[in-house]
């Protein structure tokens, strides 16, 4: 889930709740960088009331999350992944991947 601060992972736990340093994860470096990006490019609109450039910017952005959500699941595949940026409230691992 991207925010306004962190990485645009988080950790829902009932231990620890709020945002997961993503070199701590023991994913590839690779996704944590695509993963810091993608939270990035979110928190380069905060000027803009969180409002991307135009509709398809904002449809490129949900998907390529979904995208690096699927790749963090497969990652960690112990480990229940959420994508919070569209209708589908199920976890990754129960949806269709891309």
């Amino acid at each position: 889930m991207a925010e306004y601060d962190g990485d645009g992972v988080w950790d829902y736990d009932s231990d620890h709740y709020g945002p997961v340093a993503l070199d701590a994860l023991g994913v590839s470096a690779e996704l944590v960088q695509r993963l810091k990006e993608w939270s990035h490019r979110y928190q380069a609109t905060a000027l803009t009331d969180f409002e991307f450039p135009s509709p398809d910017d904002e449809r490129h952005w949900i998907n390529q999350g979904l995208g690096l959500a699927y790749d963090l699941q497969n990652a960690l595949p112990d480990i229940d992944i959420s994508y919070a940026h569209d209708a589908d409230n199920r976890p990754v691992r129960e949806r269709r991947g891309p």
